[in-house]
Formats: structure tokens, sequence, C-alpha cells
């Protein structure tokens, strides 16, 4: 569950210790609630929600910059340690946030892959420290995986930008409209009433805004794909039954032109389940033909789909081979009927037929 919130009026003329203190105590207190299972204050950037960028520079590695221009860009979350927990963003190498990492102790930050590949490439990024205009140097102590920040189903190569972590402890914030992330022991809801609960008991003053499961806001970033998605369900079931319906008459249509010479294969003594094995080899035969050029078609279609999809390649051999399996069951199904009357045809009436 996430949620904006923001402190009372009263607190936004307290200093930054203040601030933090006060945002310490409520986020253990929200812990403490059963079921809960982590909790993040963060600021800045937070995926699909919230963006914001810093400018920064390597002082061990190049002289200060003249300009902002000449300084690199990152994404910037500032958040607490169980962060990466309740995001599940896997640790690549090096360590994550502790609660040891405050305005007392020595700042970090942590950066994910793409930021180490662009900016250190093989060099071991671990210890290397980057610097914020006349900030105190951060050391570099972790790095995760890329978070896709602005679409879940395609980040686009122009805005896969570094993404930096900040520990929310140990700045100088002054924020106070911030985002929180609550998580809940695996197989339960989070206790939504029950932080209510607890964040105006700190203090009536304080206010949650928008709160909402992190699958609402992944649906929210798909809303604009939920329709074309639903026509193209509609059109490939609709081209399914055309499919069915349309072979089914094209094989009832050869059964009754083959109508005498099964008659005659039936009077020679043929087994009625050579007859049925005829039929359904003949419509699985155009089956097949249809198919192998659907796959062919559909593969040179798929990079028109790929902004689509998401977890899931546009030529993900699974999902081929079982559209292709369900297209020809169907088809199959759809054969048997004609196959059945070509079986139960009467040698004798079949001879006069005309």
């Amino acid at each position: 569950m996430t949620f904006g919130f923001s402190l009372p009026p009263s607190m936004k003329g307290a200093d930054a210790n203040a601030t933090r203190v006060k945002l310490v105590e409520l986020h253990d207190q929200i812990k403490a609630i059963p079921g809960v299972r982590a909790v993040s204050f963060s600021g800045g950037s937070f995926p699909l929600l919230a963006e914001d960028d810093i400018t920064f520079y390597l002082p061990d590695r190049e002289a200060k910059p003249e300009s902002e221009s000449d300084k690199h860009w990152a994404l910037t979350y500032r958040i607490e340690p169980d962060y990466f927990k309740a995001m599940g963003i896997p640790l690549k190498r090096g360590r994550y946030f502790t609660e040891q990492d405050d305005e007392r102790a020595q700042p970090v930050a942590i950066i994910d892959e793409v930021f180490a590949r662009d900016l250190f490439g093989d060099t071991d990024p671990i210890g290397q420290r980057l610097q914020q205009g006349n900030q105190t140097p951060q050391t570099i102590v972790g790095v995760v995986g890329h978070v896709k920040q602005w679409n879940i189903n395609n980040d686009q190569s122009e805005k896969l930008q570094t993404q930096l972590y900040e520990s929310f402890r140990q700045l100088s914030n002054r924020s106070y409209d911030l985002t929180v992330l609550v998580t809940s022991d695996e197989g339960s809801r989070v206790p939504m009433e029950a932080v209510r609960r607890v964040i105006y008991a700190n203090s009536n003053q304080n206010v949650i805004a928008k709160p909402r499961t992190m699958n609402e806001v992944v649906g929210i970033s798909l809303a604009a794909w939920r329709f074309p998605t639903t026509l193209f369900y509609i059109f490939a079931v609709v081209a399914l039954v055309l499919a069915s319906v349309g072979l089914y008459g094209v094989i009832s249509y050869l059964v009754g032109q083959r109508t005498q010479e099964f008659g005659i294969r039936l009077a020679l003594g043929a087994p009625r389940r050579d007859i049925l094995r005829l039929v359904l080899s003949h419509g699985l035969k155009l089956t097949l033909i249809g198919v192998g050029l659907g796959l062919l078609a559909a593969f040179g279609l798929t990079r028109f789909l790929q902004k689509m999809l998401f977890g899931v390649t546009a030529t993900d051999p699974t999902t081929f081979a079982v559209i292709a399996l369900v297209v020809v069951f169907v088809v199959v199904l759809a054969c048997i009927i004609p196959a059945r009357r070509a079986v139960k045809i009467d040698p004798l009436k079949a001879l006069r037929y005309e």
C-alpha cells in the first residue's frame, strides 16, 4: 500500500532534526502494527507516481564541472532501509541501507545497475564517491537493479536514466509532502485502518492522501493500453470463430462432394475409422497450412505489439506454441461434425446420391 503523507502545519517551522525525530517515531509506530512487514517514508522519485532529478559529479574521477550542464544527471530516491525489501528491488553488489545510516553516519548512496554501467564501466563502484554541489561527498555502498520509472510495460531507451538512492534519515530534508510505503506479511492485506489510527493518533493534523495498492498504481499506468488490448482480444476471438466456421463449411462441402466416393469405399469394405481419418486429415492439413502462414505473419507484426507487452517478449515461443495448439484444437472440433456425418453414410444411399 502506498499513500501521500504530510506533516501538520505546526511542524513546518521545526528544524530538520525535529522533523526527522517525528518521522522516525511515526515509522516505528506503524511498523509495530500487527501484520505490517515493512515501512518506508520516501521523497523525490517514486516509480510511476513522481520523479526528481539531481546533478552530481564524481570527485575521485573528475574535476568539479564549471556549470550544471557539465554534470551528470540521475533520478533520485530518498528512502528508508525497508524500501528495497518492500519494493522487491534486488541487490546486485555491496549492501542495502541500514538503520545506522542516519545523520550521525558518513553520507552514503546506493546506485542502480544502469548508473554503475554508464559511469563506472568495468570498475567496481563500491567505495567510489559522488558529490552534489557543495555537499559532503556520498560514498557508494551498493548497486541494485534498475526500476522502470515511467511506464511498467515499456521503459523507452531515451528515458533509461541512472538512478540514485539516498538514505532518508541522513538528509536535511525540509520536504513535508512524502510518500509512505507499507507492506504486509505474506498472504495478508495491509491493515490500512490501523495505519490511519496510528497516524492520526500521533497528530490529528497529519494528512493522508490517495491510499492505493501498488497493483492499482500499476493498473493506472496501464490504463491507456486497456482499450486497444480489449479490442485485440475481441478481434482474436472473432477471428478464431470465423476460422472454425469457415473450415467447418469447407469440410462439410467436401464431404457432400465425396459422398459417392465414401459410399464406394464403405461398400468395398473400408473401415469407417479410415473414412473418419481421411476427413480429419484433410481438415488438419488445411489447418496446419493456415497456422504456418499465421505464425509467419505474426512474427512479422510483433514489433508493433512490443510496447503493449509486459513480462513477456513479442516473440515468446511458449505463447506462439500455445496459440497454435489452441487453433488446431478448435479447428479439429469444427471438423468432427462433418467427419462423423461421413462415417454414418449408408453405402446404398451414397451410390444413388447425386
